[in-house]
């Protein structure tokens, strides 16, 4: 019996394995240069499918070119899609989603079977890319729709250097939401180089502004084009990947099957029901956790070194917090370090 593994790159990209496919979750492998490297994209020779969370600058960056380098078929919102499909990639490689559906994967020996009319195919329109009957899935995908967190202060310029999941946070604008996100990136974050001059940058500031301004090499979008989280259905076992702390009520209670493991963002103020959540990063945590059936293993991402503010986020209260009111339990990775999960 094989296992399953996940390997974590920094932030919220990571590389599953199971079940016979590769499957990257986010691509920011090729960061900023004062961050820690850990795999190139050129060095990745393998890749089924590729999910991206949303469009931001630390998710969807490296997505067109490890698409091209490897086939990979790859699942997102309609913003990261478009914004792929103009950096060239095909489009027979390309699904858009909002949350909702439902998704069979495929080996790539079984997809490139179905090309060559070696399987039974699926029915599909004259034109529509062929692919390999529901029936020969080795696993699933349920896509969900999401929440990217909001900032914890009235602008970047509150945002501690640290953030601490302890941290408790009260009251908001009636307006405060995710459009302030975007916003802030638009006219701010990613015209740091314009906006400010480069001898009043630090290195963090300075390397990520290089970053940004590279559109070319780098593509990305202000517009996060709608959170997605996926549900990887895996034999018995079900993984769940937030790459934010933000989320929907509704939708994570009545979320089926409950998950086992659970990766979770804890950076910044939770977004719960597209409100700014009342309370500490460890406590909404907590109550995901809760809603969720609490699952067996909880894996924090978007915790690690960043190159703007907050630089990295103490998780220590979440953990704490989670584990002492619920009967999941924190699973720290080392970057760059396969960990075994479970048998399928």
């Amino acid at each position: 019996m094989s296992g399953t593994t996940l390997e974590w790159f920094g932030a919220t990209t990571f590389r599953l394995k199971t079940r016979g496919l590769t499957i990257f979750l986010d691509t920011w492998l090729e960061k900023p240069d004062v961050l820690p490297h850990y795999l190139s994209i050129d060095q990745v020779t393998e890749a089924d499918y590729i999910f991206i969370s949303h469009a931001h600058f630390d998710h969807l960056p490296g997505c067109d070119r490890l698409a091209k380098q490897t086939g990979a078929i790859v699942i997102a919102n309609g913003e990261a899609i478009n914004t792929l499909r103009e950096a060239g990639v095909s489009e027979d490689q390309l699904i858009p989603v909002a949350g909702g559906e439902r998704i069979p994967l495929f080996t790539k020996a079984t997809r490139l079977a179905a090309l060559e009319d070696e399987v039974a195919t699926a029915p599909g329109p004259p034109g529509a890319p062929r692919r390999p009957e529901d029936s020969l899935a080795t696993m699933a995908v349920h896509a969900w729709p999401s929440l990217h967190c909001v900032l914890p202060g009235k602008s970047h310029a509150d945002i501690p250097d640290e953030m601490n999941t302890a941290t408790r946070y009260e009251g908001s604008s009636p307006y405060a939401c995710t459009i302030d996100i975007t916003i802030g990136m638009r006219y701010g974050l990613l015209r740091l180089s314009e906006l400010v001059s480069p001898e009043n940058l630090d290195q963090g500031e300075r390397s990520f502004a290089d970053y940004v301004s590279k559109r070319d090499v780098n593509i990305m979008s202000n517009f996060d084009g709608g959170q997605i989280m996926f549900s990887f259905l895996i034999g018995e076992k079900t993984l769940l990947w937030s790459a934010h702390l933000g989320a929907y009520r509704g939708i994570l209670e009545r979320l089926e099957p409950k998950p086992d493991v659970l990766i979770q963002a804890i950076a910044g103020r939770a977004n719960i029901d597209g409100r700014p959540y009342d309370g500490s990063a460890a406590e909404a945590a907590t109550m995901i956790s809760e809603l969720l059936g609490q699952p067996q293993q909880i894996i924090w991402c978007l915790h690690d070194e960043a190159p703007i503010k907050p630089w990295r986020i103490d998780t220590r209260a979440a953990t704490s917090m989670v584990e002492s009111k619920t009967k999941s339990r924190v699973l720290e990775l080392t970057p760059g370090e396969a960990q075994y999960l479970f048998d399928v």
